[in-house]
């Protein structure tokens, strides 16, 4: 499959390019910044620039597109040109790709649209239910990348999954995080406990592109256990107490994240699984 994935230098989408490469797919990359590598050619592509995105997937002949390129946080930029830029890149890259018959997109959203930084979740399991409550420029941009892919999907018959990523981090970061963590595990309570490895990011997108009759709409991709040797149900009890509702049973060590929409729609299961004292760095890592 001939694919483009923007923001192929980022912390994810360097995993991505590498994952489809893996896969035999063929994959052009664009970002604003040159990657650290050589695998996949590369175009210097500004996401907020309509004519560079257009003529980027003219030039790559591309099949189907994973969007991951913008701001990753809020705070790495003012407020307007986080929200500005992030929802302008997403509009540019799903409207050239209506124009030029492209059907398939794996847009990255957050899982910050949930709010979780500012307020407990309301319920666990948290599925793709749980009411938006986005609580900076970052969330909000994602959700109205989500809303525009909703509208695409209605006017084009366009496929769109919107990946609601949550912790993702490169394997070199994740153990010194989950050690921070377990000092002070209130601290942990935003990101539920959990970390994604990026290696497993990667695969989500390759399996959701490969696989067929995926329906569009948001999808949790997180890491599927906590990473502190204690109970899950026990955590949500201590630090968010009765502000959240235990809606079904989880199991000792399970996310109070549900990914099992992913799981269901295209065999969601990831590989590397963090805890304390449990590392996956990457072959040849310190």
């Amino acid at each position: 499959m001939k694919l483009l994935v923007t923001g192929s230098s980022g912390q994810i989408g360097r995993y991505v390019t590498r994952e489809l490469i893996q896969a035999s797919h063929s994959v052009i990359g664009v970002d604003i910044a040159p990657p650290s590598d050589q695998s996949a050619p590369y175009m210097r592509v500004d996401l907020t620039d309509a004519g560079d995105v257009y003529q980027s997937l003219v030039r790559s002949d591309a099949e189907a597109v994973v969007h991951l390129g913008a701001w990753s946080d809020a705070g790495l930029a003012p407020d307007h040109r986080v929200y500005g830029d992030n929802v302008r890149a997403t509009y540019n890259v799903l409207q050239a790709c209506a124009d030029l018959g492209i059907r398939r997109v794996i847009n990255a959203s957050s899982a910050q649209v949930y709010g979780f930084a500012a307020a407990p979740p309301l319920y666990v399991p948290a599925d793709e239910d749980h009411p938006a409550r986005p609580a900076n420029c970052y969330a909000l941009a994602k959700l109205a990348g989500e809303s525009a892919a909703d509208y695409f999907v209605a006017r084009y018959g366009m496929t769109i999954l919107s990946f609601r990523f949550m912790g993702v981090r490169a394997p070199e970061r994740i153990a010194a995080e989950i050690e921070q963590m377990a000092s002070n595990p209130a601290a942990g309570g935003w990101l539920l406990w959990t970390r994604t490895d990026a290696r497993d990011a990667a695969i989500a997108c390759r399996q959701a592109l490969e696989a067929a009759n995926v329906p569009s709409g948001p999808y949790n991709i997180t890491g599927p256990e906590i990473a502190l040797p204690a109970a899950a149900l026990d955590l949500v009890h201590t630090h968010f107490g009765d502000a959240t509702e235990v809606r079904a049973p989880l199991p000792e060590s399970s996310s109070p994240m549900s990914c099992l929409r992913a799981q269901q729609a295209f065999g969601y299961a990831p590989r590397y699984i963090w805890r304390l004292g449990q590392s996956h760095l990457e072959e040849g890592a310190a």
